[in-house]
């Protein structure tokens, strides 16, 4: 997006925890007329808006870094790494520009305007060289979810494997995590997008266009179905 004087900015942040979002979006408030934080549902929506995506290369899941993907190859976006670790402590050579989480919100949405207008490019800190094994990346997701429902990455990846009739115990053996967070999740995401039963979220997930894994048996799918008929 080309960005005008007269407008703010255009910003979304890809990172895996809720209380990262939160926390930009509450440090940001005073500056709305210089900087907009809009959530990963707006930004996939309409990635002709974005001026920057912000990311946490730290602990990034694989469905993260599939929507990380999907917004670069989507967006004329600025892509930058907006982390709290040093460069000895980030996971690959950081190819985008660096912000550090240390910065301020006036240094921040500062170091924002100066990137996009062409004044400043920030330097990306000395890398770790340790080789990193990429994980598969699953196929983009472009879920229409709710306004204000802001899934974490983490719990637009479980709710897609809730659509695809996959299990919490199945869920849990593919996401090598334990049941309790699996449960915490399912929680957090049904409370987002106003649901209490797994049918209701499986019928939101169909109805916002879910991408459901290749992988799923379509006997899964098809346990699912009956029970919703049921």
């Amino acid at each position: 997006m080309t960005h005008e004087n007269a407008a703010p900015l255009t910003v979304t942040m890809v990172d895996d925890h809720d209380l990262a979002v939160a926390g930009l979006q509450t440090l940001l408030t005073p500056y709305a007329d210089r900087v907009r934080l809009v959530d990963m549902r707006q930004a996939l929506a309409h990635p002709e808006d974005l001026d920057v995506v912000l990311y946490e290369p730290v602990g990034q899941s694989a469905f993260g870094a599939a929507m990380l993907r999907d917004l670069q190859r989507s967006a004329e976006a600025h892509p930058v790494v907006f982390s709290w670790a040093t460069g000895d402590q980030l996971p690959a050579s950081p190819a985008n520009m660096y912000l550090p989480k240390t910065l301020t919100a006036a240094q921040l949405v500062v170091a924002l305007e100066d990137l996009v207008s062409g004044r400043r490019v920030p330097e990306a800190p000395a890398p770790e060289k340790a080789p990193v094994v990429e994980a598969p990346a699953p196929a983009p997701l472009r879920p229409e979810a709710p306004a204000g429902s802001r899934l974490t990455p983490r719990e637009l990846e479980i709710l897609t494997l809730i659509t695809a009739g996959m299990t919490n115990g199945e869920i849990v053996e593919k996401l090598n995590l334990s049941i309790n967070s699996i449960k915490t999740y399912i929680r957090q995401a049904y409370r987002k997008i106003d649901v209490e039963r797994r049918t209701q979220a499986v019928a939101w997930g169909m109805a916002n266009n879910l991408a459901v894994d290749e992988g799923v048996e379509a006997s899964e799918t098809h346990e699912v179905e009956a029970s919703m008929a049921g």
